[in-house]
């Protein structure tokens, strides 16, 4: 199974083709022990940047600007790997998928006075998990369309949090005492986004409410928008059988399908004889 922003330009025999196969692989091994280390380290990098917003010693602090540049330096290996076994390497650098890779890695590595501003984009690692939410098939299996709206829906709730609060703490946290870490950035953030505005902390800077504005818009856009696709998914596969192709992994079909609409595979359905 191949994903659609590369495509396995060599033989599987040689390296460059091996390498290839593996990032796109889903089914042997090799292919879900890589999908499985990126996921792990992603969430690891996002978990590792909200722990550096608390008053640690300066020992520990040092200890996890080392653990996120070593995950920052695999990270810019992976995707030098990416770049080099894909098939037109031109196309890769300027898809969605590179440019995200380079926001989120580049500025790890970034150490300037005039420019250390830029580290902020470390957060925009979340999108890397976009990759692993264009299709139905995971590491662990296959999942019904209804299912994968779902996850888009969590991921889509948990990555405007996760987006706002780190822009909030960073703007607020010289200046308000209500935020002084993560954990009160993200309380702040979905108190907000959830409507509840509890009221006990409010933003003090105008980027700060910036920040609230934009948070609050891209949850009145983003989210209906997914749950109203879960709705149109969930009425149209209530009308048909759940028969998977063995070709292509289509779940739904109408009840008199003989064979599947996407590939043209022949599908066999169980029929009540007269």
């Amino acid at each position: 199974m191949k994903r659609k922003d590369r495509k396995l330009g060599t033989t599987k025999n040689s390296l460059r083709g091996r390498v290839c196969f593996w990032f796109d692989d889903l089914e042997t091994p090799m292919g879900k022990s890589v999908d499985i280390t990126v996921i792990i380290l992603i969430f690891a990098a996002l978990f590792l940047y909200a722990l550096q917003t608390y008053n640690f010693e300066k020992n520990t602090l040092e200890m996890l600007q080392t653990a996120e540049l070593v995950i920052g330096v695999i990270f810019l290996v992976e995707y030098l790997l990416r770049l080099w076994s894909s098939e037109n390497r031109i196309r890769y650098f300027t898809s969605i998928y590179s440019v995200i890779d380079l926001i989120a890695v580049l500025p790890v590595f970034i150490t300037f006075g005039n420019l250390q501003f830029l580290r902020i984009f470390r957060v925009f690692r979340v999108f890397r998990l976009l990759r692993f939410l264009e299709r139905k098939e995971f590491f662990f299996g296959t999942v019904t369309e209804t299912s994968l709206i779902g996850l888009r829906i969590v991921f889509t709730v948990a990555s405007i949090v996760y987006l706002s609060s780190a822009f909030i703490y960073l703007v607020e946290k010289d200046g308000n005492p209500g935020i002084t870490n993560f954990t009160d950035a993200v309380y702040y953030s979905t108190v907000t986004l959830s409507t509840v505005g509890f009221g006990d902390i409010t933003p003090k800077t105008q980027s700060g409410r910036l920040i609230t504005i934009g948070m609050i818009t891209a949850g009145l856009i983003f989210v209906p928008l997914q749950i109203g696709r879960l709705f149109h998914e969930m009425i149209v596969s209530s009308g048909k059988n759940r028969i998977v192709c063995k070709k292509c992994g289509l779940t739904y079909h109408e009840k008199d399908a003989i064979h599947c609409r996407h590939c043209g595979e022949t599908i066999y359905q169980e029929t009540d004889g007269e």
